[in-house]
């Protein structure tokens, strides 16, 4: 399956660099003779270099050669060698991309560890992300292929129908609001027919009309839009509580993969994500770099931004503003995912708080999701 050369040129670029910058200190595991503390899975494809992915990986201390196995879940028993004994840090895999692959590095001496691509190679749809792979305080991952985040999935292609239906999605948790639903249907049922799609009927206008919400008239520079988006995220938690309390839910019961989206798949997504990621442990600062992946990933092409525009659109408001306004909302900059934490933390002493108390998240669920969600300590 052939992603736009623009999207995949992106991801070689930006993505890659961002990745293992993150991985230096996120994903790391002890082995004889080193430490494997980075490893990565870029896109790569190119009209020099079609269907090709890069493996990278790193070593803190003395390196050592590694096999490499492919398989279509993070799963030993379905895997398959297809390199082995490869020295250095990286290696181009050709993949036509028709069905999502993961990969298991091995060490010579030690254990091996899984590693996908992030963002999955669909040809339609926005920012469909893996959160597998990262690393937890305690040294845990969290497993690839259970949770998936994302945004709209309208301009889904046949070949990526087929390409999701591979996943086997249990639940969809969709957050978007009746006009965003109205406007651009998922066809769940042609990649996940007996998943449990999940909706909440509520209205954005009214939502954003109400007291102290975003006044888009009031809007006069970069900085105005910079402080209400802020206050967005500061009111999300409570915004958004039932549809983040059905999902911990479903989590919870072991109802997974499951996928959650919204329209951009960044702003009350990249909240649940960031919720999800504080259950299981995941230190903040790499919480706060997969909410900025958005900026080097998603695609925002022109005919979204009319379409967007019009005035019955669901989010005409923000499309019709200047473009240095207009950035803002379609940005990721941490310092709205921050703002959601400082208000949680400030009102509840940590987001953990309000995970338990407004989610109703025992510790024998955190317990629970962490067995679920998580490999074994390495």
């Amino acid at each position: 399956m052939m992603q736009k050369t623009t999207q995949k040129t992106l991801l070689a670029a930006g993505l890659a660099a961002s990745l293992l910058s993150a991985c230096s200190h996120q994903d790391t595991q002890t082995v004889a003779g080193g430490t494997l503390n980075s490893l990565s899975l870029v896109n790569e494809d190119s009209v020099f270099v079609p269907d090709s992915q890069l493996l990278f990986w790193g070593f803190e201390g003395a390196s050592m050669p590694v096999d490499i196995y492919q398989a279509t879940s993070p799963d030993t028993q379905d895997m398959v060698k297809i390199a082995d004994d490869i020295s250095g840090n990286s290696y181009r895999i050709n993949d036509d991309y028709d069905t999502r692959h993961y990969y298991y590095v091995a060490p010579n001496n030690g254990e091996g560890r899984w590693v996908a691509e992030r963002l999955l190679a669909l040809q339609g749809g926005h920012n469909f992300r893996d959160l597998g792979g990262y690393q937890t305080e305690d040294g845990q991952y969290v497993k690839w292929g259970k949770l998936y985040r994302s945004g709209t999935m309208v301009g889904l292609t046949d070949q990526d129908y087929d390409y999701l239906s591979d996943l086997g999605i249990k639940v969809i948790c969709d957050f978007r609001s009746r006009e965003e639903l109205a406007s651009e249907p998922t066809q769940w049922n042609a990649f996940a027919p007996n998943a449990d799609y999940q909706t909440r009927d509520y209205s954005m206008r009214e939502l954003m009309s109400g007291e102290g919400a975003l006044q888009l008239s009031s809007i006069r520079s970069k900085e105005d839009a910079e402080q209400m988006f802020a206050y967005f995220y500061r009111q999300g938690p409570k915004s958004f509580k039932q549809q983040y309390k059905e999902m911990f839910a479903e989590l919870t019961a072991g109802n997974a993969p499951l996928a959650f989206n919204c329209s951009a798949g960044k702003d009350r997504t990249g909240m649940a994500a960031a919720l999800i990621l504080t259950a299981l442990g995941v230190p903040r600062d790499t919480i706060i770099e997969d909410y900025t992946l958005t900026e080097k990933v998603a695609k925002h092409e022109p005919a979204d931004l009319k379409k967007a525009q019009d005035q019955d659109a669901p989010h005409a408001g923000f499309a019709q503003m200047p473009e240095e306004i207009r950035n803002v909302f379609m940005g990721s900059k941490p310092m709205f995912i921050e703002a959601m934490f400082d208000e949680l933390d400030t009102e509840y002493g940590s987001t953990m708080a309000y995970i338990q108390k407004e989610l109703d998240v025992s510790p024998e669920d955190l317990a629970r999701l962490k067995s679920l969600y998580l490999t074994d300590r390495s």
